[in-house]
């Protein structure tokens, strides 16, 4: 909370930062070629970035990941992991493995929304003390030319509530493939928040996930299905 605000002082005055904790400070409105609607505001004193029917971004309230940090043994990780995050927001998972596990990775972050990298560069980024590597690109696109391997990938990309649909194939999952470490780990966040998306994601991760990790499990975060490469990177 401290570090986020260290970030933001110099945009906001304080008794804004006090008065989230009462009711949503709304601090930028917005739009893009990619999302009509985004707005970045301050809520419990965490920066939130919500799209027109997501939330993309909520600093360590980003629930469905810290849930399944929770229980991710990152141990099976190297100390100074490669961490490609698929789709950056505000930068909710570096925070959440600095601030919450302590932990001090690589990141290259890739996002297609030149916007969403702008808010980010102003509200959110200066407090990450990892090194982030941003790029501006297509998330399937970005695998196919960058030759480099990560020990540990999270997919968590949405167009408002839909993964994109090229993002929904079995060549997508064979590019992760090709992109991890051995023995690294892929996180790939599937919305089941109605019936419809429960049934999708379900279909998903039986399908095409399983025929591409078939090792891999399902962690059920409430209102996500956290897909994971390998049963043994969570702890029991």
């Amino acid at each position: 909370m401290c570090t986020i605000f260290a970030a933001v002082a110099k945009h906001i005055p304080t008794y804004r930062f006090w008065l989230s904790y009462l009711w949503e400070q709304v601090l930028e409105v917005t739009s893009s070629p990619h999302n009509d609607y985004l707005h970045v505001s301050l809520v419990h004193g965490r920066l939130q970035l919500v799209a027109e029917d997501a939330i993309y971004s909520f600093g360590d309230y980003y629930l469905n990941f810290r849930k399944l940090f929770e229980v991710f043994d990152f141990e099976q990780l190297p100390d100074n992991a490669r961490v490609l995050l698929l789709g950056l927001g505000l930068g909710s998972i570096p925070e959440l493995l600095e601030d919450i596990h302590e932990l001090n990775y690589d990141y290259v972050a890739v996002e297609i929304d030149p916007v969403i990298i702008e808010l980010a560069t102003d509200y959110s980024l200066p407090a990450i003390l990892s090194p982030v590597e941003v790029h501006e690109a297509d998330a399937y696109q970005f695998l196919q030319l960058d030759a480099r391997k990560y020990d540990l990938i999270c997919v968590d990309v949405f167009q408002d509530a839909t993964v994109p649909e090229h993002l929904d194939t079995h060549s997508f999952l064979e590019l992760l493939q090709q992109s991890l470490e051995e023995g690294g780990a892929i996180i790939y966040n599937r919305l089941a928040d109605t019936r419809e998306h429960r049934r999708l994601a379900r279909d998903y991760y039986e399908g095409p996930f399983l025929s591409a990790f078939p090792v891999g499990t399902v962690f059920d975060s409430g209102g996500n299905l956290m897909l994971v490469n390998d049963g043994k990177f969570l702890r029991k």
